[in-house]
Formats: structure tokens, C-alpha cells, sequence
């Protein structure tokens, strides 16, 4: 009897894990969205593609409204539309499974009005657990090899949206930002940062988002400004400038030009500060990561939310 009870239970457990893996991993979702009065005199579909970032991840069973749902919003909001809003984003995907994943999903694509999309995330994150696991952190083969395969599907991705999307739907693309910074910069090697060394690799990745979206008439949303630098003019450098509009990618200046974006950014990276204290005014600081350090908080969310909205509807 106890045997049988034991099975039993056994099975409910397993019934109960399988129903929630899809929330665990933090995948797929659709929402309808209305102004915040609650009319609406059209309709619109927003679509989303990316990792966890765009899928709200916060931790196991658990899932907060992301930057997409409250662009989503916005958009809402501003166009006095009714959103069928359309998460198609999963967590730990890698940017080959992203672009994978945007080619089986042709018809929420061709339907959307609004596409954002983000990635390459994992593909760093990857990485940079490998690069530390090196006994004398000399090869950096491994981030040469993540900042080629971000490059390859980001490419891949993007062409199967300039060749799906209605003539009309606006897309935003994401850059990344950097979680974790402070502590790569407490991490040396051979006399050198852990954040001197990614950071490289990570402005060229966020230079090459943006590139190939400018040249296909998408927009770029710069995850790093919005993250890793002040809203003001710090002292952390001798400039008056403010330091996120200082490091800020733009397209005028950048387009098919990544020197000009790197030679402005990496010289003033004592600039760049940790999401954990995102300095929004001259006395204010917004936590905008969770406690993995990698994770938006819901503020952080919101942030990246107002960057695209900043692009318009």
C-alpha cells in the first residue's frame, strides 16, 4: 500500500512539473492589451522575439510583464489601440535558436505591426563562464567565437524579418546591455580586468546590432546607455556631457562605422557603472537588475521599455 501511495504521489509530482516547465523556463505568451481607459478605436499586433529578457524571466515559476509587454503598452497607450501582443521569446535561448525560432514563427511575424527583438545575450553569458573557468585566462577564443556566432544569427534573424514583415511594421532591435559589470572589474588576470577584456567584445557586438538593422531601415534601442551609464554628468570623468547621451550609438555618426562608435565609447569606459546603481539624477540611483545580476527588475523593464518608445509608434 505505501508502494502503490508512493507511485502515486511520484506521478502527481511529475504531472504537476510537466504543466509548469514552460513557466519555469520562461517561454512563449500572449496577452491583449488596452489603453489605459480601457477604449480603443483600432487594433494592433506587437510581436516579440529574444531570450529571457523579452520573455520576463524572474526566477523559477515565475514571470514579470518585460520591457516588450510594456512597450506594448505604450503603443496602446499612444495609438488608442487594442494590442494582441505576442511574446515569442524563450529563456536561455542562444541566438542561433532565436533565429530558428523567428523562422517558425512566420505568421505572428507577417501579422505584426510592431517587432522587437533581442539576443546574443546567452551567447556572451556563455562565454564569459567559460573564459573564467581558464586557469590563466589567455584565450579568448571563446568570445571571439560568441561575438561570430551573435554576428552570423543576428544577420540570419534579421533578413528573415526584412523578408516576412508587412511594408509597414516598425522594428526595434535591442542592444546589449552589461550585467555583471562591477564584478568583472573586480576579476584581474595577468594584470588586466575581466571588463576590460569583454568589453570589447561587447561593443562590437552592440555595434553590429545596430549596423545591420540601420541598413535594413529598422531601429536600434542601445541597452548599454540605457543600463551602464549615468542620465547625468558624473565625476567619474572630467567632461560636462551627460554620460549615457556621451556613449549613446548614433546612427548618423555610426552607421557602417564602427570606429567612430568604439573610439568614442571605450576610452570614456570609466564611465560605464553597474545596473545595480543605474544613476538617474544627480541623487538618484534605480536598481535595475535582479538578484542574478543579469535579470531586469521590473524598473529595469521599464526603462528599456521607454528607450524603444523613445523611437516612436
Amino acid at each position: 500500500m505505501r508502494t502503490r501511495l508512493l507511485t502515486i504521489m511520484v506521478g502527481v509530482v511529475m504531472l504537476v512539473a510537466a504543466s509548469h516547465r514552460a513557466d519555469a523556463a520562461a517561454g512563449s505568451q500572449s496577452k491583449t492589451l488596452k489603453p489605459s481607459d480601457g477604449t480603443f478605436t483600432t487594433t494592433r499586433v506587437n510581436t516579440a522575439f529574444g531570450d529571457s529578457i523579452v520573455a520576463g524571466y524572474c526566477g523559477l515559476f515565475c514571470r514579470i510583464d518585460s520591457y516588450g509587454v510594456y512597450y506594448a503598452q505604450g503603443v496602446a497607450n499612444g495609438l488608442d489601440a487594442q494590442i494582441d501582443y505576442r511574446g515569442r521569446g524563450q529563456s536561455g535561448e542562444i541566438m542561433s535558436q532565436i533565429a530558428t525560432r523567428i523562422s517558425n514563427n512566420l505568421t505572428d511575424l507577417r501579422a505584426a505591426d510592431y517587432v522587437t527583438l533581442e539576443g546574443c545575450g546567452n551567447d556572451f553569458l556563455n562565454a564569459r563562464s567559460s573564459y573564467r573557468s581558464q586557469s590563466n585566462c589567455s584565450d579568448e577564443t571563446v568570445l571571439a567565437s560568441a561575438l561570430d556566432a551573435c554576428r552570423t544569427n543576428m544577420v540570419k534573424a534579421l533578413d528573415t524579418i526584412a523578408a516576412n514583415k508587412k511594408a509597414s511594421a516598425k522594428v526595434l532591435v535591442m542592444s546589449l546591455y552589461y550585467p555583471g559589470l562591477a564584478d568583472d572589474r573586480s576579476r584581474t588576470c595577468n594584470g588586466t580586468s575581466h571588463f576590460d577584456i569583454f568589453l570589447d567584445y561587447l561593443l562590437e557586438a552592440d555595434w553590429t546590432m545596430c549596423n545591420e538593422a540601420w541598413k535594413r531601415g529598422f531601429s536600434c534601442v542601445d541597452g548599454l546607455a540605457a543600463f551602464n551609464a549615468a542620465d547625468v554628468d558624473t565625476t567619474l570623468d572630467t567632461d560636462s556631457l551627460v554620460d549615457s547621451t556621451q556613449i549613446r550609438i548614433n546612427q548618423a555618426t555610426d552607421i557602417d562605422n564602427f570606429a567612430t562608435y568604439y573610439d568614442r565609447v571605450q576610452p570614456e569606459r570609466v564611465i560605464l557603472t553597474d545596473a545595480n546603481t543605474k544613476r538617474t539624477g544627480s541623487s538618484t540611483t534605480v536598481d535595475y537588475l535582479q538578484d542574478d545580476n543579469t535579470h531586469p527588475t521590473a524598473a529595469g523593464h521599464q526603462r528599456l521599455a521607454a528607450e524603444h518608445a523613445a523611437l516612436g509608434f
